[in-house]
């Protein structure tokens, strides 16, 4: 019988960690069935020219949640190889929800992850309460595999209202979300998302449910996991836990389950961090703990304007300004006196949470939105030239000037170090 498909002559790299080879990939019914040097016939041959073959990358740490339902390619990931992508990630999920907390619940994917909130409001049909709906509803037009984790902070609003963030819940409310993460798992989730990351906020100012939740809720969730059986525990901003009193650890031993937390990286403000953490990580699997970070395959090159630069969030003037109107933003930093507060905050010393380094070396001001004050040479200069702009966005004596919302910079990075 013939084969449906043959990929001849292709350097094949087939996930397995050994090296890649020439050889031929044959498909049928929808499946590789054989890899090699094959002769047999086929229905479609691709010539594949010594390209590379290999099976789609699985971009495991997404936020599309609310995308896919516009996109069911999922850009960008698919342009770069990706065919499955794991959504639901850090807590931030939309489902399951209330129909009176569907705003709330948008509020904190559009303010964590950078999302516009009237596209969100635009985009997103609200079809579904519960998480079995959800899957249904992404699952209607799909160009890439999407597979997703039940979100804490969801499951926390459901259960909880608007108290999610201000207290510790009741004995009802634990046992209702419970019950919710066990509906996900049952209908398909492949687990559980948490976090511990204290930096994240919903649009209204308040820390995000799930960074609200004490540890206690996160030991009875993870255990539903263990009950059924089946599923995984991803964590956002587990790192200092992890590291100071083994809390990923300890949850992964309790539950029996795999757990993934973010991320084991070199910081700009601790310089060889990353050796510490490996070597924890050494420790940690050598003792059968299945608790491991993830690692990105290269530097994290964060853009922002000064509408929406979240490294300065930890700081208590700058919070309420991000979260203010474009208008508000406006005159707030064209106010002498809330500028040298900003600006005092940014030089004071460094909170454990904070995302900023002070490595003003490595921010580089890519696109001034006012050409105010240059010369005429400098629209020709490259925006990546070697220049280090002043740490005050605009002068050494102050913070960003009235003009300055749309000014894009790359703060400094966090990289990996092999």
């Amino acid at each position: 019988m013939p084969y449906d498909l043959l990929i001849k002559d292709g350097r094949i790299i087939d996930g397995s960690g050994r090296p890649a080879f020439h050889g031929d990939v044959a498909v049928a019914e929808g499946k590789i069935v054989e890899l090699g040097r094959l002769d047999g016939a086929a229905r479609r041959v691709i010539e594949a020219d010594g390209r590379v073959v290999a099976p789609g990358f699985v971009d495991n740490h997404c936020h599309y949640d609310a995308q896919v339902l516009w996109d069911p390619l999922c850009t960008f990931s698919c342009y770069h190889g990706a065919t499955t992508v794991i959504i639901g990630n850090c807590s931030l999920a939309l489902a399951p929800v209330r129909a009176h907390g569907r705003e709330k619940l948008a509020g904190m994917l559009s303010y964590v992850e950078a999302i516009p909130m009237d596209v969100l409001q635009a985009g997103v049909p609200w079809t579904w309460e519960t998480f079995p709906e959800y899957m249904k509803a992404i699952g209607q037009r799909l160009g890439v595999n999407v597979g997703t984790l039940v979100g804490h902070s969801a499951v926390r609003l459901y259960a909880m209202g608007e108290e999610c963030s201000e207290r510790p819940a009741t004995d009802g409310e634990l046992a209702l979300m419970r019950g919710l993460v066990r509906e996900a798992l049952e209908a398909g989730a492949l687990g559980l998302s948490i976090t511990r990351n204290m930096n994240h906020f919903d649009i209204a100012g308040k820390r995000i449910p799930a960074a609200c939740a004490p540890e206690s809720e996160l030991f009875a969730l993870a255990d539903v996991l263990r009950e059924v059986g089946t599923g995984v525990i991803q964590c956002g901003g587990g790192t200092n836990p992890e590291l100071k009193d083994r809390l990923l650890s300890r949850l992964a031993q309790a539950c029996g389950r795999q757990i993934m937390y973010n991320t084991l990286l070199e910081q700009a403000r601790q310089p060889g961090r990353w050796r510490t953490h490996l070597a924890h990580v050494e420790e940690t699997v050598r003792q059968g703990i299945r608790a491991v970070p993830l690692c990105n395959p290269g530097s994290i090159v964060n853009r922002f304007t000064m509408k929406n630069c979240q490294v300065f969030r930890s700081m208590p003037t700058w919070l309420p300004i991000l979260q203010a109107s474009d208008e508000e933003k406006m005159r707030a930093y064209g106010d002498p006196e809330t500028r040298a507060k900003l600006r005092a905050e940014v030089d004071a010393p460094l909170g454990p949470d904070s995302t900023f380094s002070k490595r003003w070396d490595l921010l580089i001001v890519e696109q001034p939105r006012s050409a105010s004050g240059k010369s005429i040479r400098t629209p020709t200069r490259s925006p990546r030239s070697s220049e280090v702009p002043t740490p005050s966005w605009g002068s050494r004596t102050g913070a960003p000037t009235s003009s300055s919302t749309r000014t894009w910079a790359t703060p400094p990075a966090c990289s990996v170090t092999g």
